[in-house]
């Protein structure tokens, strides 16, 4: 009993100090809420323009997408919540890919390819979708769980970075404004 009880301890400090390190992760520049809504403090950010592969083996380029509004969506196929969102992302994708809105999902999966490929075919995802890596993670300042994911402007400013599920009509709403401001 006492290695359980101490066990436990442990598990209970280990996850105090995630809540931590998520919260002072977030303070940067952008407070992410309960609700899934993201305030923003201080000076925008600018997303890095990194450089990844997709599932065919292309090379994708974050500036190759310039002008256009983004979600960079980092999400594993193991991540529950991650599959949850795929459904609103196809919708999203659909609804506004002809407006100037790009949706860019970023596999964190170890396995690469032959892991990310059955899910997107299982889901028809219609998005692009890239094979992450930690580097690209971390020029976004640290991903420290899954679900994440950033709105970037057509200048290519990190304006909201939501970590969890993000409810549609929030990310909606925040997708038309960034459209209207960029038209």
């Amino acid at each position: 009993m006492i290695r359980l009880e101490g066990w436990r301890r442990l598990s209970l400090l280990a996850g105090l100090a995630l809540a931590v390190l998520a919260i002072a992760g977030c303070s940067g520049g952008t407070t992410v809420s309960l609700d899934g809504t993201a305030a923003k403090s201080g000076e925008p950010e600018f997303a890095p323009d990194f450089t990844l592969p997709d599932l065919a083996g292309n090379t994708f380029r974050l500036s190759d997408t310039a002008g256009r509004v983004r979600l960079v969506d980092f999400w594993a196929t193991w991540c529950a919540p991650c599959i949850e969102e795929i459904p609103m992302f196809k919708e999203l994708h659909e609804e506004y890919s002809g407006q100037g809105f790009t949706l860019i999902a970023v596999a964190m999966d170890l396995e690469g390819a032959e892991q990310v490929r059955p899910v997107v075919d299982k889901f028809e995802i219609p998005y692009l979708n890239l094979l992450g890596n930690d580097e690209v993670a971390e020029s976004f300042g640290g991903v420290l769980g899954l679900p994440t994911a950033f709105l970037i402007d057509g200048d290519g400013r990190i304006v909201d970075q939501f970590l969890g599920p993000v409810p549609k009509k929030v990310l909606e709403g925040k997708i038309r404004e960034l459209l209207d401001a960029d038209a």
